[in-house]
């Protein structure tokens, strides 16, 4: 049993959408379950469909326009947290790219042989909870994996809960995959492995100061999903030294020319080639991973 796990980041993720784009095309590799972190929750969706091109283009073609990042919402974001005018505007990526240019083929994806789970977290306990594709509408769920902390001011009701951005308390879920029952794990992540997660800049506390005090649990529970963050890296680096191997590591061997959050798409496709070539790179390795040699 193999499992696949693909850390968020914002932009950067689309290091893992490169990553994807290449597992795609030798069709042997397949994986028995599989989790997703904020970003890449859609990009997992869309791998499980069988969906490759669809990957491309979103991630080449709809991601660096104002109608997703709206830097002329960034003053309104410290004074209201209304989601009318939000910094990453979700429904539009949602509902206008997702579900109207490009939509997901969810029958594919619930029948086939990988199980998808989705990272979430609830409010206001600020615990990680891992959604199903299946569960409720496919891109309402998208949506809540996507609110991400302050960028988009408010929280996504699912069946009388709300929810934010999965990464806020688990950025990187690696042991809650194990307890599914999987012998290894590949992961991809989007930083080197050895850029640990780091606690929200005072800059970035003074931004979202209205949100934070809003949700006063968050800035602890950031606190602590970064320390988390770097214990599951070094647990991942554990597993990988083992003799035989538990765990294969697909990472930038740099920080990934996108940030977070931009418009340059220039950058965002320099890091989704840089996935693209580092999966086309260890190709051979990961496939006798994947056959236990």
């Amino acid at each position: 049993m193999v499992g696949l796990i693909l850390e968020g980041g914002g932009m950067r993720a689309g290091f893992a959408a490169g990553v994807l784009m290449a597992l795609m095309e030798k069709q042997t590799i397949r994986f028995d379950a599989a989790m997703a972190v904020s970003a890449s929750v859609p990009t997992l969706a869309y791998f499980a469909a069988g969906q490759r091109a669809e990957i491309e283009a979103v991630w080449r073609n709809e991601l660096n326009t104002p109608k997703l990042v709206c830097y002329r919402n960034i003053p309104a974001a410290s004074l209201t947290l209304s989601t009318k005018r939000p910094i990453l505007d979700i429904d539009y990526l949602v509902y206008t790219v997702f579900k109207e240019k490009y939509p997901l083929n969810l029958p594919a994806v619930l029948t086939g042989s990988m199980i998808c789970h989705f990272t979430l977290t609830k409010v206001p306990d600020g615990k990680v909870h891992f959604l199903h594709p299946g569960a409720y509408d496919i891109y309402h769920s998208f949506k809540a994996c996507l609110a991400v902390p302050g960028c988009y001011p408010g929280t996504v009701r699912i069946d009388g809960c709300e929810y934010l951005d999965g990464g806020t308390v688990a950025p990187l879920p690696v042991k809650a995959l194990f307890e599914q029952g999987l012998d290894r794990v590949v992961a991809v992540l989007t930083k080197p492995l050895d850029c640990e997660m780091e606690f929200p800049t005072f800059l970035e506390r003074s931004l979202f100061w209205r949100y934070f005090r809003t949700h006063d649990w968050m800035l602890e529970k950031l606190w602590e999903a970064a320390q988390a963050y770097n214990e599951q890296i070094a647990f991942l680096e554990h597993l990988a030294a083992s003799h035989p191997p538990r765990a294969f590591i697909l990472a930038p061997d740099r920080m990934p020319p996108a940030p977070f959050i931009t418009r340059d798409r220039k950058k965002i496709n320099q890091t989704i080639d840089m996935g693209y070539k580092k999966a086309k790179a260890v190709e051979g390795e990961l496939i006798r991973f994947l056959d236990g040699a």
